[in-house]
């Protein structure tokens, strides 16, 4: 009897050292859930292998918070420790900007976030003595080495009810850290083209891109028509000319309005064929705000076709309608005496799943025109931007007038929906020149198709255009104000976000951008179900328990007093 103990003291006693040993030596993580929301994307690991130095995310959400953003803090902290599971260099802190009692010390506080790149947002927070205004930062700053990177950790969405707007955040919070881990850790930085050199948007319109851009990729401002001269002969050399066009890895083309020659046409096409990657934005129609200034109406008419690119577009699979776009879902107008929507500024809720528009924030156009697709053999098309149900077109030439915005627009005349304001084309795009005459050059003849190009094409030329300065006296009169933001309605807007993930997916579209296409479930309580059956739910929850117990020790009672009696007998 003694030996049977011994070896079962002994065996208890090996296999809880061999436990022990394996626990803290050995480590493992299984992630049991069906959507894998506690494992991190492959481009998310590489990223973290890169870490050489301690790198330290500071979170700006600790307080007494609503529930929503409790959750958000919850969500960062488990995630920064899956980040941490892959490399020890990752450390974090949380910091409550508000904890200081001094108010003068909390205003420097929140200048120095706000100068460092995080945006304040003002929430109602109930205590003893009643509800009073927080200001507060939800968002965080990286740091590693000698650089910073703000990252914000709640997405915009306009229209969209708090949860939805923090469960969208949630989703987004791998590939939010994750590109600040990627710009401070990547050292090789691609470079981007912005054409000029037929009247484009001027380097102050597209200076806050630019400043946005500037933080991952080398921007550069292209002209597409000063060609460099050959030292020996003195002439333009249009080689030269080529080879630093397609030195970039991706070019932008906005709003241009002069004449594109048939060399101008050659270097783009030529660019797309060598599997460059391009964004076009275009406007299909003469109309301009400024206009207004002048009379309470103008007359838009078509300009397209004075552009002289589309025919190279249909070639590629696309065309732009010179139909201007009306739509009761739209972005407002404000008239010095009142702010009030405008069916000409469509708002474009993403409706796609494509990792460039997910979950981002509403989108504002001005004067957009439709898109059509053609099809092309080769060539994957991706629709990113539609009108909502209750759109329509009107035809031009036209008269633009302010009258619409203050008559209510009849929800029957406008029964055209999902009108294509944006169009990705991928992979096999044909060259225009496949079967025409090349402009005389000496220049290799590039490919009939390409492989791998991409070309995103917008309908508005103005999509990137920055609003200017005018009414805050903190900052000079002129200076370029966040792409998306609308000084007059004090309203922010997702082409920013849009542009950026575009330019991210079409450089690495296999990388982190995908990262922004997963779909994590919140499995969340129903609150109207709650609310229906509170006092069922309130019951269950204090005499369940109590009965659970009450019946289990019955039953051990009960077969404790037959044991006893079986063995008094």
């Amino acid at each position: 009897m003694k030996k049977i103990d011994l070896i079962r003291f002994f065996t208890i006693l090996f296999f809880s050292i061999l436990a022990f040993c394996m626990s803290t030596f050995l480590s493992f993580r299984i992630d049991l859930t069906q959507d894998k929301r506690f494992s991190l994307n492959t481009s998310t690991i590489k990223l973290l292998k890169n870490i050489q130095d301690p790198m330290l995310f500071t979170i700006y959400l600790d307080g007494d918070f609503p529930s929503g953003f409790q959750r958000l803090k919850l969500e960062s902290l488990r995630l920064l420790e899956e980040f941490r599971a892959e490399n020890p260099n990752i450390k974090y802190i949380l910091v409550n900007p508000s904890e200081n009692s001094d108010s003068q010390a909390r205003r420097d506080t929140y200048t120095q976030l706000k100068n460092s790149g995080l945006s304040a947002i003002q929430i109602k927070v109930e205590e003893q003595d009643g509800v009073k205004e927080q200001q507060i930062f939800p968002g965080a700053i990286v740091s590693y080495q000698d650089k910073e990177w703000p990252v914000s950790l709640l997405m915009d969405q306009f229209a969209s009810n708090p949860e939805a707007q923090i469960n969208a955040s949630i989703q987004n919070l791998e590939y939010s850290l994750a590109t600040s881990v990627k710009g401070l850790t990547d050292n090789y930085r691609r470079s981007i083209g912005i054409l000029h050199g037929h009247d484009e948007l001027k380097p102050i319109e597209t200076a806050s891109l630019e400043l946005s851009l500037s933080k991952s990729y080398d921007v550069e401002h292209f002209n597409l028509r000063e060609f460099p001269i050959d030292t020996i002969t003195g002439e333009p050399d249009l080689s030269k000319q080529v080879m630093q066009l397609n030195s970039f890895d991706l070019i932008i083309l906005a709003k241009p309005k002069m004449y594109f020659s048939d060399l101008d046409r050659w270097l783009i096409d030529q660019y797309l064929m060598n599997d460059g990657k391009c964004i076009l934005m275009l406007d299909a129609i003469y109309a301009e705000m400024d206009s207004l200034s002048y009379s309470p109406d103008f007359l838009a008419y078509p300009i397209i076709s004075d552009l002289n690119l589309e025919d190279p577009l249909f070639s590629y699979g696309v065309r732009i309608n010179t139909r201007l776009i009306q739509d009761m879902v739209c972005a407002s107008l404000n008239d010095r005496k009142s702010i009030l929507p405008w069916v000409y500024f469509p708002l474009l809720l993403p409706q796609t799943n494509h990792p460039i528009a997910k979950n981002l924030n509403a989108i504002k156009m001005e004067f957009a025109t439709s898109i059509d697709s053609v099809r092309v053999p080769g060539v994957k098309k991706t629709p990113l931007l539609f009108t909502s149900p209750y759109s329509r077109s009107q035809p031009m030439p036209g008269k633009v007038s302010l009258s619409t915005l203050y008559n209510k627009p009849t929800q029957s005349k406008f029964q055209e929906k999902g009108l294509i304001t944006a169009i990705l084309l991928e992979d096999s795009i044909p060259s225009f020149y496949a079967n025409r005459i090349a402009p005389k050059t000496s220049y290799r003849t590039p490919p009939v198709k390409a492989n791998n190009a991409k070309l995103l094409v917008i309908s508005d030329g103005d999509f990137i255009r920055n609003q200017r300065n005018l009414i805050r006296s903190d900052i000079p009169r002129g200076a370029p104000l966040p792409l998306g933001f609308d000084q007059f309605t004090q309203q922010q807007f997702g082409n920013s976000d849009f542009i950026q993930n575009a330019i991210d997916y079409m450089l690495n579209s296999k990388g982190l951008i995908y990262v922004r296409g997963r779909e994590v479930t919140l499995r969340l309580l129903d609150s109207q179900k709650i609310e229906k059956n509170k006092n069922l739910i309130i019951g269950t929850n204090l005499i369940a328990p109590a009965g659970v117990i009450l019946i289990f020790g019955i039953i051990f009672r009960i077969l404790r007093k037959k044991r006893f009696v079986k063995f008094s007998k």
